[in-house]
């Protein structure tokens, strides 16, 4: 990678077009004075214009010129990326492993994405010329988001503990800490104050917000009121990774971005973004199977899956899995878990090689002597 490096440290030096707005303004000024040349002397226009054409050309070829260092540099890093990387990307693609799905979905995805990234303008663009059907509530809805996130960056919490104090129920319904996590860092950013006044600011708020919260969080709310015995020193008190933390005002925005994507029904990500990174991972490993399959002659003949398993972090598990303990295969939409009445699972194959395609036959359980039926049998959803 030294070859690439040292390209990359080349583009970086002299792949700037800072260098070149006062060229840009020149030409402006250029343009600007003819026009007001022109507008207040009509009969010089020929005269102007000769004068705008010979600047013009004069400029063209002076920036043509200076602008060699910028593309003989790119020129230079594409190579070292071309000859580094000689991979073939469709190698790891198979048109017809999975279903086509067309072009509307995939806009979708892209417009949910600028969306969900802030790209308001660009988005209700897209939206209009690949006429999609994408609620203008949900868009409204982002941007809220983004609002209450710019206030966080200035470190301003009240937009974000009023809407979480309006999603109270929804909140607590799924075991959510957000608006305790919101009120804390308040109460932790009035208390860290300078001056000296901040201890009593925080006591005031700590008295008119922590009340509700008792009954939930009357351990949380005792340390943070603990920490008022080592204010003169809170650097070596128990309590300095909570008052003096860099990363506090980071993780409540990460926070508040899931949790208000939760209640909307969407994942904190954005789906376009992590089917992206799964891919990019998971790309050296079909570029080697491509490889493969190739010296072999053979063909990726496996439909609705990879031919290998792809080791994924485990933030991108996002689904429960369950391998049957008869068959020891994975189950599938095509061949779901199901359970017995007994309460044993087993995949609906397994269940039906078992009852020998018989849907009242009765067999009995491979686990504990019940005997069931493969009508009594409901499917199971994780």
């Amino acid at each position: 990678m030294d070859a690439i490096a040292k390209e990359f440290n080349r583009l970086e030096k002299n792949g700037s077009f800072d260098k070149y707005i006062d060229d840009v303004d020149e030409l402006i000024e250029l343009l600007q004075k003819t026009r007001n040349t022109i507008d207040a002397v009509p009969q010089s226009r020929r005269e102007q214009l000769a004068i705008l054409k010979s600047g013009c050309t004069s400029w063209t070829n002076k920036m043509a010129e200076s602008q060699k260092d910028i593309y003989g540099a790119l020129s230079k890093y594409a190579k070292a990326l071309d000859k580094k990387f000689k991979v073939d990307i469709e190698a790891a693609y198979n048109p017809n492993a999975f279903p086509q799905s067309g072009d509307a979905l995939l806009d979708r995805a892209i417009a949910m994405h600028l969306i969900r990234d802030g790209q308001f303008q660009v988005a209700d663009k897209l939206i209009q010329e690949a006429n999609l059907d994408i609620p203008e509530a949900l868009e409204q809805e982002f941007m809220d988001l983004y609002r209450i996130l710019e206030s966080l960056k200035q470190k301003d919490l009240r937009p974000a503990i009023e809407w979480a104090a309006s999603k109270r129920d929804r909140l607590a319904q799924s075991g959510s800490n957000l608006e305790f996590n919101l009120h804390s860092l308040q109460f932790v950013h009035l208390f860290t104050y300078p001056n000296g006044t901040g201890t009593r600011l925080a006591l005031e708020y700590a008295r008119d917000n922590f009340a509700v919260f008792g009954d939930r969080y009357l351990s949380d709310i005792s340390k943070l009121m603990c920490a008022f015995l080592f204010q003169s020193n809170l650097q070596a008190s128990p309590y300095a990774s909570t008052f003096l933390s860099p990363s506090a005002w980071g993780d409540v925005a990460h926070s508040f971005t899931k949790e208000f994507c939760s209640l909307l029904g969407l994942s904190p990500d954005s789906p376009l973004y992590l089917a992206a990174l799964a891919g990019a991972i998971a790309l050296p490993t079909l570029l080697k199977v491509g490889s493969i399959m190739r010296e072999k002659q053979t063909e990726w003949s496996s439909e609705n899956e990879l031919p290998v398993e792809i080791p994924l972090p485990p933030s991108f598990q996002f689904h429960a899995i369950f391998v049957c303990p008869v068959s020891k295969e994975q189950t599938t939409d095509e061949n779901p878990p199901m359970m017995m009445p007994c309460g044993h699972i087993v995949a609906k194959d397994s269940l039906g090689r078992m009852s020998k395609g018989n849907p009242n036959q009765r067999f009995k359980c491979p686990y504990c002597p019940n005997e069931s039926i493969p009508n009594q049998a409901i499917r199971v959803y994780f």
